[in-house]
């Protein structure tokens, strides 16, 4: 692990803190609190879930090292956690074991932090280091498993993960909840005449169109081949409408840079959350109202209110 700042304006680098083999340790460094080690260590084998563990290490240290507030962003600035108030000053650390880079992590207070503080949390760090990496490959993993490789969307095992779930807690809220289920109109054309390279073109960029086209508290996902399926939360039929009419403008309004004359278009199923309905009710609802968009001549919005 490498040093750390203290800095009124937090205009320094921060100092790396890595995992050093037990051969690369100096005699006489010696180490925290052997008891308060042990049942940090022990606290955080609970739990492989980024927040939480960041949670338990900042609480865990807070008798030995007192600060107002805590922050930790994932590597790449990616996610961002924070415990606390920001304060005056500050020490921070890039996270490292083997030089893999596990993110940073900052702590604050009023006061100054003493020489003998910092020197205490630097080795109260070095037990953070591998449950944190573990909890970053878990977090990986987790990603993966609910991401379509080709579209970088969210897949089929995310949606049926997540979709019952907020199907419940909009009728436990009386929330207004909407679903689109969208459908590439004679795709199979596509990969007939152009080959699968251009067809898989055609997903990604209609997948980048429709996730540029909601909102970020919406979801959308690859169900699977050529369709796709929008979560959208506090939406009423109304506004469902006009946003999967947005969407299909949108779309077939779509430019290649090759194939110049390949244009799409989406055909697309409405329907809106009612008080009796299940998950896979709202769903054959919106499904059904696909294929009537299809049967009705394609490129249109069907909702299945006309059902």
């Amino acid at each position: 692990m490498t040093g750390h700042t203290q800095s009124i304006p937090p205009d320094h680098r921060a100092r790396p803190i890595s995992y050093l083999p037990r051969a690369g340790r100096r005699k006489g460094d010696g180490f925290a609190d052997l008891e308060l080690v042990i049942t940090l260590t022990s606290r955080l084998q609970t739990t492989l879930e980024l927040g939480s563990l960041i949670e338990l290490f900042v609480e865990g240290i807070r008798e030995v090292f007192l600060h107002d507030g805590a922050s930790y962003r994932a590597p790449d600035n990616g996610q961002l956690i924070e415990f606390g108030s920001r304060s005056r000053h500050q020490v921070n650390y890039q996270l490292k074991v083997l030089e893999e880079p596990l993110g940073e992590i900052r702590f604050q207070r009023a006061t100054r932090f003493a020489e003998s503080e910092v020197q205490q949390l630097e080795k109260l760090l070095t037990v953070l280091l591998y449950p944190l990496r573990n909890a970053l490959l878990y977090r990986a993993a987790l990603q993966c498993a609910f991401e379509d490789a080709l579209t970088g969307v969210k897949n089929r095992a995310a949606f049926e993960s997540n979709f019952r779930r907020e199907v419940e807690i909009s009728r436990r809220k009386s929330g207004e909840l909407s679903l689109l289920v969208l459908d590439i109109d004679l795709f199979k054309r596509v990969n007939d005449r152009y080959g699968h390279t251009v067809g898989d073109l055609v997903l990604k960029n209609v997948a980048q169109a429709v996730e540029a086209s909601i909102r970020c508290s919406d979801a959308l996902y690859r169900y699977g081949g050529e369709e796709f399926v929008v979560v959208l939360h506090g939406t009423d039929e109304a506004g469902a409408k006009l946003l999967a009419e947005r969407i299909r403008h949108h779309i077939e309004g779509l430019a290649f840079s090759s194939p110049k004359e390949l244009r799409v278009t989406l055909s697309i199923g409405l329907a809106t959350l009612q008080r009796e309905d299940r998950a896979e009710e709202l769903f054959k609802r919106a499904d059904a109202a696909l294929y009537l968009a299809k049967h009705e001549g394609r490129n249109r919005v069907v909702s299945a209110g006309r059902l």
